[in-house]
């Protein structure tokens, strides 16, 4: 999921193995938090992406370590097909914003 936000996509697909293709473009960085944060330093994002609330917003700057550069594969891509389909089910369903849905 994180490799797939790093191409900051404007449409995502998360299909009911697992397997998750966007269409994001942009190169992307993966980070791990070098130091250790505590229920103060985050908190629930306000509008997650996923129901299951495990977005999170930083309260203060955090020590990152860089631990992979991401490029988008042919297999991560949704095709200009998929996403025609997919914004066309979308917009049946009066919903505009990321999609999470399975396939």
């Amino acid at each position: 999921m994180a490799k797939a936000f790093s191409h900051q996509p404007s449409l995502l697909l998360q299909y009911n193995r697992g397997r998750i293709r966007h269409n994001g473009e942009a190169p992307g960085y993966l980070f791990l938090v070098a130091e250790a944060i505590g229920p103060e330093d985050v908190r629930p994002h306000p509008h997650p992406v996923n129901v299951d609330r495990w977005e999170w917003l930083t309260e203060r700057e955090l020590t990152l370590e860089l631990i992979e550069r991401t490029v988008v594969t042919a297999e991560d891509r949704l095709t200009d097909e998929e996403i025609a389909a997919t914004r066309r089910k979308q917009k049946e369903r009066g919903e505009e914003s990321f999609l999470e849905w399975s396939a």
